[in-house]
This record gives C-alpha cells, structure tokens and sequence, in this order.
C-alpha cells in the first residue's frame, strides 16, 4: 500500500516538474510554423522598433532571416542573421544559442549563394560555438557542413574526414536514423568525385543501418537506388539490375507509380548497356504507359529518350525518329536547353541513320545554333552569380562597418562617462575634505563619548538580540566573519545570511533579492555548511561570537 501510494506521489512531482520546465513557444515561431510569414516579420519589426526591446532584438533579427529564407530572398536573409550576430547582447550567456544558430544559418546562406569559403568560415565558427555549447547533435552537423563546402571545392580527403567524425559522434549518442543519413552523404561523396566502388561500400552500410533502426520504405528504396547508380557507374550492371529491381519492389509497396516509373526507365537504361534491346524496351515502354498519367516533365523525356535508343539499336529508324521529334517538342515546351541540345543531337543522327543527309545537317546546325544560346546562358549565369556574390560580400561589408561604428560609439560615450563620473567624484572628494575640515575641530572632543555610548549600545542590542533571538538588532559585519572562514562568502550569500537572521522566511528573501525559492534554499545550505552550523539560531551565535571579537 505504501509503495503504491510512494509510486503515485513520484507520477505527481514528474507531472508538476514537467508542467514547471514546459517552455512556451515564442509567439513569432508559432507564426512561421504555420507559414505566416508577413505576420511574423511584422512581429519582428514592432519588436525591434522598440528601444525597450533591445535584450532581446538578436533572437528577433535571427527569426526574420529565418522568414526571409523561407520566402526565398538569400540576401535578404543573410543580412538579418549577420544583424543578429552584432547585437549588443549576442555574447551573453543566454544568448548563446541564437548566436549558434545565426552562425550556422549565415553558412547556410553563403553556400546557396555559392561563396562557399565564406560558408566555410561561418561553419567552423558555429562548430566552436557548438562545443561551448556541448551540443554533440549539433558538432555533428556542424561536421557535416563544412564538409559539403569542402566538397564543393573539390577538397574530397578533408571531407570525408569530417563526415567520419559526423558519424563517430552520432554512434556514440546511439542515433541509428543519424548514423544512416552520415553514412548515405559520404557515399554520395564519393559518387560525387568518381570513385563509385567506395561509395559502394558506404552504401551498403547505410542499408545495414536501416534495417536495424526499422527504417520506412521510401529511405530503403532511395538508398537501393543510390546504391543502383553507384553499381552503374563502376560498370557493374548485374548488380545494377538487382539493386534498381529491390528499389522498384519497394516503391511498389507504397504504390509510388512515378518512382516506380523512374527506376524501369533505369533497367531500361542498364539493359541497353547490356545489349538487351528487347529488354529495355519493354522497361522503357511500362514506364512511359506510367508516366503519362502525371504532368509531363523530364521523367517522361529521359524515358522517350532510352526507348529510343533501344530501338536504335534495334534499326527500327521510324520508330526512334517520332519519340526523337517527340523529345524536341517536349524539351521545347519545357524550356530544358540541354536536354533540347541532346534531341536535336540524337534526331541528327536518327536522320543520319536513314540516309536523310539533308534532314540530318539541318539539326546538326540546330545543335551548333543551341549551342550558342546555353553559351550565353551559361554567361548569363556566370555574370549573375559574381552579381550574387558581390552583393553578399557587400552586405558583410557593410555589417562590418556598421560594427566598427557601434564599436566606436559605444568607445567614445564609455569615454565621455568615465569624465563624468570622474568629475562628480572629485566634486564629492572636495565637499568631503571641506566639511571634515570645518568640523573635525568642533566633533573631536565629543567623539571619543560618542564612540563609547555607541559600544555600549551596540553590546547591549547584540545581547538583546541573542536574549530575545532578533537578529536584525545584531550586526554582522562580512568581513570579519570571512577572515575566521577558509571558505569564505559571497556577497550575494552574506545578502541572504543577513536577511536569514532578520527572521525573514525564505518566501520573503526570495521576494525581496528576485530569486526562487529553491535557489534561496541552496544558498542556505552553502552558508551553514560554510559556518559549521545546522540552522539560523547556531548562525547567529556565530556570527555574534565572531563580531564580538
């Protein structure tokens, strides 16, 4: 009966400690969790119109740079977390998490907009910043991070070495799903920079993590199919075919048509590879019947493609010419310039094929004409991109202007108290000297009496005090318990021992200092165990023992 009653009091405290350490969402991230994001950014503007506000305006520039990203304005965005990071208050121990966050969300930006040293820099800074934390979650994706910039500028070793410790630390929190995620990256790694053999390995791993973590279908089937295009580029086609039909099988399970589609269209590609033309056109044709009932996108122009390549190989020349002319109208309609390039290409040589030489130089003069609308394009893009990068590095710029200015500021007004406060405290030095000057004379006689009555008064209340247990007619002087203490006291706990022995209970001390009472208790327990003693009567016998001395 006890232990069951013992059980229910323990549920009672876990749901009242729970309900205590409950933290409330901020009002601004409930708004863009529902994707409110005009009402979020207006909230964050109210906010930082507010000079009373200022505490607090680090985590509110740091929500509209979240906004900002989610609306798709990199720039935009970038500028409000750098704001966030020069706030006044940024350092502060309860800030440290924003500063964290808009670190690694300033990398983020960085390495969209593809300044990826600058992404560099702001990952390794949100890493140093993650270990003061000692957030071992987030180290973990900080190693990530910097990894894919490291990547990007084809520092491949490096990578891989921090992806290892990514992994490394997600084994030691046992966060199998994690594990699996590190594993599947670093494959994609080494996809990425031709070397599919080791990626294979990786892979196959992941999926041995999956299986343990009981891992949905739709990662299995991606990480099959991963695995597929890895066999594929190291020419291992028997291996390709079993790990594209695994993926297919799945993705049938979920009913998945598109994905299901998509993985025939990559049989039909291995079984070309193979010589099986018959095969894959069986392959390319199911696919296409699938990818007819959705909007008609890229799935369907890469399947029109390998089915005609199958039938190419076959020398069924009419065929392959109207899924070719299909392809260009498609690619057209879509505005898919290399894809468009490739039809035109391959329509070329259809024509080629069925000894239509006229024909076949009219498209192969397309290529060349596509060709120089991509160059410009791809100038286009390139000029863009500078653009981009200029304008990020002149945001930074400017933010760091902006800080040397505040810094400044901040130096000069520091300057200009310092003189104020110099000058009220020579002004009072004068006032002091003058008056005990005029009166040192007058006063010197009676001082010595004076002296004496007060000891004696004070002997008599400390008596009293003792006799009567009010201590606040007792007077403790801090010092002078300090010097017979090898632990001495803090300030803040002689500010509590001295409101303890006025016979203030601990809802009062707490009130008055703004403390809990939890945390008055604590203290407490410090003083006594720093006197020697067990409660505040033996504390106040110390203390008078001590003074009396």
């Amino acid at each position: 009966m006890w232990l069951k009653r013992h059980n229910i009091f323990l549920i009672v405290c876990w749901l009242f400690v729970s309900i205590l350490q409950a933290q409330p969402v901020p009002k601004v991230q409930q708004l863009i969790d529902s994707e409110s994001y005009r009402e979020a950014l207006a909230l964050c503007d109210s906010v930082i119109a507010d000079e009373t506000q200022q505490s607090n305006w680090a985590y509110y520039y740091s929500k509209r740079g979240d906004v900002y990203y989610f609306l798709g304005d990199l720039k935009e965005s970038l500028r409000n977390y750098l704001l966030s990071l020069e706030q006044p208050g940024i350092d502060n121990l309860e800030n440290r998490r924003i500063k964290e966050e808009s670190t690694s969300y300033a990398g983020f930006c960085y390495r969209e907009l593809g300044l990826d040293q600058q992404a560099e820099r702001y990952f390794r800074s949100a890493l140093e910043q993650a270990f003061v934390l000692g957030d071992s979650a987030e180290i973990a994706v900080c190693y990530y991070n910097i990894s894919t910039t490291l990547l990007t500028q084809g520092k491949l070793d490096e990578s891989m070495d921090l992806l290892q410790k990514a992994y490394e630390i997600d084994v030691l929190r046992k966060d199998t799903s994690a594990i699996g995620f590190d594993l599947t990256m670093m494959g994609n790694a080494l996809l990425k920079t031709g070397r599919p053999q080791a990626a294979v390995k990786y892979y196959n791993e992941s999926i041995d993590i999956l299986a343990i973590s009981s891992g949905n279908y739709n990662s299995l089937a991606k990480r099959y199919g991963l695995l597929a295009e890895a066999y594929m580029e190291a020419e291992n086609w028997d291996s390709a075919v079993i790990y594209t039909q695994k993926s297919i099988s799945l993705y049938s399970v979920q009913s998945d048509s598109v994905h299901v589609a998509n993985k025939w269209v990559q049989l039909a590609r291995i079984n070309n590879r193979l010589g099986k033309y018959k095969e894959a056109l069986k392959w390319g044709i199911n696919a296409r019947d699938y990818l007819e009932a959705y909007p008609v996108g890229g799935n369907m122009v890469l399947a029109n493609s390998t089915i005609a390549d199958s039938y190419h190989q076959l020398k069924k020349y009419s065929d392959e010419l109207v899924l070719r002319l299909k392809n260009v109208q498609l690619t057209q309609d879509l505005g898919l310039l290399y894809e468009l390039r490739l039809a035109y290409e391959k329509t070329a040589k259809t024509y080629d094929a069925m000894n239509n030489f006229s024909k076949a130089y009219s498209y192969a003069e397309l290529v060349k004409t596509i060709g120089d609308s991509i160059a410009i394009l791809e100038t286009n893009r390139a000029t863009e991109q500078m653009r981009v990068r200029y304008d990020a590095e002149k945001i930074e710029s400017e933010n760091q202007l902006l800080q040397m200015e505040n810094e400044v500021t901040k130096a000069n007004l520091a300057e200009r108290e310092a003189e104020v406060r110099n000058l009220i405290l020579l002004g009072i030095l004068i006032v002091i000297v003058a008056i005990a000057a005029l009166t040192i004379v007058i006063i010197r006689s009676r001082m010595k009496m004076k002296v004496l009555q007060a000891e004696i008064n004070e002997l008599r209340a400390r008596i009293k005090g003792i006799l009567e247990f009010k201590p606040e007619e007792v007077g403790i002087v801090k010092e002078q318990i300090n010097d017979s203490l090898q632990d001495t006291l803090t300030d803040r706990e002689f500010e509590i021992l001295n409101l303890a022995l006025s016979n203030k209970n601990n809802n009062q001390i707490a009130d008055e200092i703004h403390l809990s009472v939890n945390t008055v208790k604590y203290h407490l327990k410090n003083i006594y165990q720093k006197l020697g003693v067990s409660n505040r009567k033996e504390a106040l016998k110390y203390a008078v023992q001590i003074t009396s001395n």
